[in-house]
């Protein structure tokens, strides 16, 4: 009996245990499959989700230009260019600095042509049997600026000659990130065996999974107490960053360790090696995931990955394990210890000899973080996407060459970030309104006046901390920064007795009342400071409130919307009588538009973020080509210009010069009734920049825009235009330029403290003979 109770036993455990192992491999069958199915179609997800690769301008070398030898050269080894000498011959990617006469015998540069010496270079993208026939040559003059260029050969003189666009951000969907997928025959050795060296010793020869690495890490975190070593595979950290999430569970973990098996199975470990090099996790620059050893090598050593010695891919090699803790620029001694730590895993795996490491280890670390702009970028990009979405074209999977210069944007950001933390540190209210938590923000667009392209976008202090693009879609009051529209209307215009107003034509600075729709508005000056009769000039460049809107009213409100419209406003305008002073919204865009009209002497153009766009085909679906015309008169335009380059000089933005900012410029300053919104408007025969500051929940801040952002459009304007030739406007020939002397300022009511002398500028036959004024 017991033994008839004991085999069914046995009978009832062997079905049990059959049924259980039956169950179990069909659970990993149906798991196997149903994840190589999922895998299956992640990767195919990836490939549908092109990324959208966006591009900054390429640096121009033109002239004319101030630009020095050194800076030239330097632009060409941050761009990654070769140096060789004159005596070896130039390949794509190489450049050269000679003296005169190596340059003539090179070049076959005429004698007659006077210059010191030359820079010549072959650009990246010229096929290497055509690199003798495609040079460029910078000849310098004796100071070392710019003075020509030529391409050889033949000996053809050109303009200016633009090196290659650099990637600056990549976006797979809304995600933003930088990378530069690499071929593993572009990865230096050192590299790819570092990194194996300090995570995955035996990828070569286990199949996903390494039980006894596992094992190992097991051991140690036991004996340590803590989390001391991982045992994941390159495979395994592949399928983590590829296809699953980083929540550590047992089923994500049982789904690493199946993806990993069938990874292998599917894949060479060459090409596991090549997509893990590409995309795996290098740290955070900004907004921006720097993915893979390409965008890395660019981001902690403004280098091209196959350029990288030992030491600086021991380095990235370092960082894979935790880019937050072993960042070089914050974390340099735990970086260095782990890059050494690399190397002498390199040796004991018989990568590289002990003499080797030993060298490497004697190498710095790389202590200066490259300047990309990284706060204020993806505020310009947010425009890019925007114009593209407007234009209806398609970004997925695109090449987008932008018109965004990255040192000017870097140099924006700055300027930005430094006058208001100085508010918000030495401003009483400022500094009240920081402590109870509300950020004071700003914005910047800056275009170079001649192509029309948009060269800085600032929407903000901190993109990571707020997405709203204060730059292309803040609409606030413009205040004063409408009134060189009052004036520009009236300069075509002519007074009561019928004749032509000018820059000197008297205007009426006192206190009046006008009724308008059963309503009653005063005008007042900043401070309640009126001066009588003044001229035009003087009132511009002192904003007085009075003055404008007096002569508002003479020259018609209708005539004045219609001249600001044709320069490129399209908010709405409505004729009342607050619209000569500014009380109404504009999008900083709008201003932006309307004051390049005024730099080119009243031609008005397109404007563009965006260059071009290239599909995923290789088709360029958009190219932009900008379209004049001549709005206003320029012989009137270039009268007020005339009188805004005043304002500068001794006006209400009279700190641009004395500051130092010595090149020839014009502007108008911006504060709302209320101080909640403060501009400066300014530009320079080729440059034209728009900064406003304020609160974005319209708090009143009681700044001006000259204490607010006079100060940022300065630093900002001094740092860019230092290889801009320091010429005047082209005044047009049908205009004169007419100097007054002190004696002449009093007979017009020019207080003598505020200035002894001024050129004006006159269309002809309107300009003054002896007067009495």
């Amino acid at each position: 009996m017991p033994r008839s109770r004991l085999k069914n036993i046995f009978l009832v455990f062997t079905i049990f245990l059959t049924l259980t192992i039956i169950t179990t491999a069909g659970a990993i069958s149906y798991a196997f499959f149903t994840l190589e199915d999922e895998m299956n179609q992640k990767l195919e997800a990836k490939r549908i989700l092109l990324p959208t690769e966006y591009f900054a301008a390429p640096y121009r070398f033109h002239t004319p230009s101030l630009q020095s030898l050194e800076k030239s050269e330097k632009i060409l080894q941050t761009q990654n260019y070769r140096p060789r000498n004159w005596q070896q011959r130039l390949l794509p990617g190489d450049f050269l600095s000679a003296k005169a006469p190596e340059c003539r015998a090179l070049f076959r540069i005429p004698e007659d042509l006077s210059f010191a010496s030359c820079l010549a270079f072959v650009k990246k993208e010229v096929p290497s049997e055509q690199s003798q026939n495609d040079i460029h040559i910078l000849l310098f003059t004796a100071e070392g600026r710019l003075q020509q260029i030529f391409k050889a050969f033949p000996l053809v003189s050109l303009p200016e000659v633009s090196l290659e666009p650099s990637l600056v951000a990549q976006y797979v969907g809304t995600d933003p990130i930088m990378q530069e997928d690499q071929p593993l025959g572009k990865v230096p050795p050192f590299c790819s065996n570092g990194v194996m060296a300090i995570e995955d010793p035996r990828f070569l020869e286990h199949q996903g999974v390494n039980y006894k690495g596992i094992f190992r890490a097991l051991i140690k975190n036991i004996s340590s107490g803590r989390a001391a070593q991982g045992g994941s595979t390159i495979t395994q950290q592949l399928v983590k960053n590829y296809f699953l999430s980083s929540e550590k569970t047992l089923k994500r973990k049982t789904q690493e360790f199946v993806m990993a098996y069938l990874l292998e199975s599917r894949f060479t470990k060459d090409q596991i090696l090549e997509t893990y090099l590409n995309i795996i996790y290098m740290g955070q620059n900004g907004p921006f995931q720097v993915r893979g050893f390409g965008a890395a090598a660019r981001y902690y050593f403004n280098k091209d990955l196959s350029s990288l010695n030992l030491s600086e891919c021991s380095l990235l090699a370092a960082i894979v394990n935790s880019p937050g803790l072993y960042n070089p620029f914050k974390q340099p001694t735990k970086a260095f210890n782990r890059r050494n730590l690399v190397l002498d895993k390199m040796v004991e795996h018989n990568y590289i000899s002990t003499s080797e490491a030993e060298e490497a280890k004697k190498l710095p670390l790389p202590d200066t973080q490259p300047r990309l702009a990284t706060e204020t970028a993806p505020y310009y990009l947010d425009a890019v996407r925007k114009q593209l979405q407007d234009l209806n074209v398609e970004i997925a999977g695109a090449k987008i060459y932008t018109a965004m210069d990255l040192e000017s944007q870097q140099f924006a950001q700055e300027a930005l970030e430094s006058h208001l933390q100085k508010l918000e540190q030495q401003n009483k209210l400022i500094k009240s309104h920081k402590e109870k938590g509300q950020t004071l923000e700003g914005a910047i667009l800056s275009a170079d006046s001649h192509s029309g392209f948009i060269q800085v976008a600032v929407g903000g202090r901190n993109y990571r901390r707020t997405q709203f693009n204060r730059a292309i879609d803040g609409h606030r009051q413009v205040g004063s920064t409408m009134k060189p529209f009052v004036y520009l209307a009236a300069l075509q215009s002519k007074n009561s007795e019928g004749k032509d107003l000018t820059p000197i034509s008297p205007v009426k600075d006192e206190k009046f009342t006008v009724k308008y729709e059963g309503k009653a508005w005063s005008p007042s000056n900043y401070g309640n400071k009126y001066f009588g009769t003044v001229p035009m000039f003087f009132a511009l460049k002192n904003s007085l409130n009075a003055a404008t809107a007096s002569l508002g009213m003479e020259v018609g409100l209708d005539k004045i919307i219609e001249v600001t419209r044709s320069l490129g406003v399209s908010s709405s305008l409505k004729p009342f009588p607050a619209v000569t002073l500014g009380a109404f919204e504009l999008y900083p865009k709008e201003v932006l538009q309307a004051y390049v009209s005024l730099s080119r002497l009243g031609q008005k153009t397109d404007l563009s973020f965006v260059q071009k766009v290239v599909n995923a085909k290789g088709d360029e679906v958009y190219a932009f080509t900008p379209r004049s015309e001549q709005a206003q008169d320029p012989a009137a335009v270039a009268s007020l210009v005339g009188m805004m380059k005043q304002t500068v000089i001794s006006g209400t933005a009279k700190f641009v010069t004395a500051s130092g900012f010595t090149r020839p410029a014009a502007g108008k300053t911006g504060t709302t009734s209320e101080s909640r919104d403060v501009w400066f408007s300014g530009f320079t025969p080729y440059r034209t920049t728009i900064v406003w500051i304020g609160y974005d929940t319209s708090t009143k801040n009681k700044l001006t825009g000259a204490s607010g952002a006079v100060p940022i459009w300065t630093d900002f304007m001094k740092r860019v235009t230092l290889d801009d030739p320091e010429e005047d406007f082209p005044w047009p020939e049908d205009t004169v330029k007419v100097h007054f002397d002190e004696s002449k300022l009093q007979e017009m009511n020019v207080p003598p403290q505020d200035l002894t002398s001024v050129d004006l500028v006159f269309k002809k036959g309107t300009e003054p003979g002896f007067f009495n004024f």
